[in-house]
């Protein structure tokens, strides 16, 4: 009787373990896929928790309503899409770019988190950036911490999929991302061999649906912190 139980709880362990690889594979390739869709423009879930400017965007807000620009911008990780226009100094000699807006005379300040990336910069270069929108703004838009938009999706992705290694089944998501992941790894432990078949989200999508809406409907559930309905961007 103890070797059929211990074989049960093995069994039950490695299955339980075979879900959770499933659910980390499918979240993984589910945050590829909304990294991709925002960069590319698309509608992504991610678009509603980093906006995607350009510098005449930034500048006409500015311009028309400074405290409105500052309520929305300040302290918020920013993906500003636009075109070098130069190199200049501050009062401390530390060099930032500036991007134009509609003529010469009116422009955004981007200021990098390491401050000598700037000097690698063409005029006309094409920039995608994550950088902080800051309220300490002098006659137009400064943005801080700048970093290129590779090396901040990649980190995010990394410390993202790191967090939700550490999850546990009972545990409490922190976000969005860990409650739709444990809502698959529920759905999985309950549809065994279901969800192991699909390789890309396109698939999953089309063939998968029932799973994956039931599983979103699993989420709300373990989603019982405000944090774990949103995604916080974390800063550059």
């Amino acid at each position: 009787m103890k070797k059929i139980i211990a074989i049960s709880i093995l069994t039950l362990v490695s299955f339980s373990s075979f879900a959770n690889d499933n659910a980390r594979r499918l979240i993984e390739m589910l945050i590829e896929e909304d990294i991709t869709i925002l960069r590319t423009g698309g509608d992504s879930v991610l678009s509603d928790f980093i906006p995607t400017v350009n510098a005449s965007q930034l500048i006409s807000e500015y311009s028309n309503n400074q405290y409105k620009y500052e309520q929305t911008y300040h302290n918020q990780v920013i993906n500003i899409k636009t075109v070098a226009s130069g190199i200049r100094r501050d009062f401390s000699g530390d060099p930032f770019i500036v991007a134009n807006g509609k003529n010469q005379f009116e422009y955004v300040s981007l200021e990098f988190k390491n401050k000598d990336d700037a000097m690698n910069i063409n005029n006309d270069s094409k920039l995608d950036l994550i950088c902080i929108g800051t309220k300490d703004n002098v006659l137009f838009p400064i943005l801080k911490e700048c970093v290129t938009s590779d090396s901040y999706f990649q980190n995010f992705l990394e410390k993202t999929m790191n967090n939700i290694n550490k999850l546990n089944e009972s545990d409490t998501p922190k976000n969005m991302y860990e409650s739709i992941y444990l809502g698959l790894w529920e759905q999985d432990i309950k549809n065994p061999n279901k969800l192991d078949k699909y390789n890309n989200m396109d698939e999953f999508a089309k063939n998968g649906q029932q799973y994956f809406e039931k599983a979103l409907k699993i989420a709300k559930t373990k989603a019982v912190t405000e944090e774990s309905k949103v995604i916080t961007m974390p800063k550059p």
